[in-house]
């Protein structure tokens, strides 16, 4: 058996806002969509780093006929991890989109990166990993 990750599916109770803020963060509109019917019809945003299928997607997704999710706990099931740059910049980046920083960005010389842990505007988490400082 051969398997390969393509996307991630992340359900959304504000699927604008959502967009708005990864957006901001760099990423790219690949497609919008709306299809299914009764209690899996969704309002989709199709994202990327590259804006197209080349790149992983996420894809942001509204389910119509149901209530939105309730907020992410920490440490919640399932985390959304980027790598960047410059850890601390995207920390600030979070936070002017409407982000919050859950744990500052710090080095983790275990595994030979700086990482942050943040949280969309719906409260899910994102951990953000970059080279340590002075690196």
């Amino acid at each position: 058996m051969s398997i390969a990750t393509i996307a991630t599916k992340l359900v959304v109770g504000d699927l604008a806002a959502t967009e708005r803020f990864y957006r901001a963060l760099g990423l790219q509109v690949v497609s919008r969509n709306l299809g299914g019917e009764d209690e899996v019809r969704q309002e989709q945003c199709w994202l990327s780093a590259t804006g197209d299928a080349s790149a992983h997607i996420l894809i942001l997704s509204r389910f119509v006929e149901l209530p939105p999710p309730p907020a992410p706990t920490y440490p919640g099931e399932v985390w959304l991890a980027f790598n960047v740059p410059d850890v601390d910049a995207a920390c600030a980046a979070v936070t002017a989109a409407g982000g919050g920083v859950h744990r500052p960005g710090e080095d983790r010389p275990e595994h030979g990166v700086r990482a942050a842990v943040v949280t969309d505007p719906e409260g899910h988490f994102i951990e953000l990993v970059g080279p340590m400082a002075g690196r």
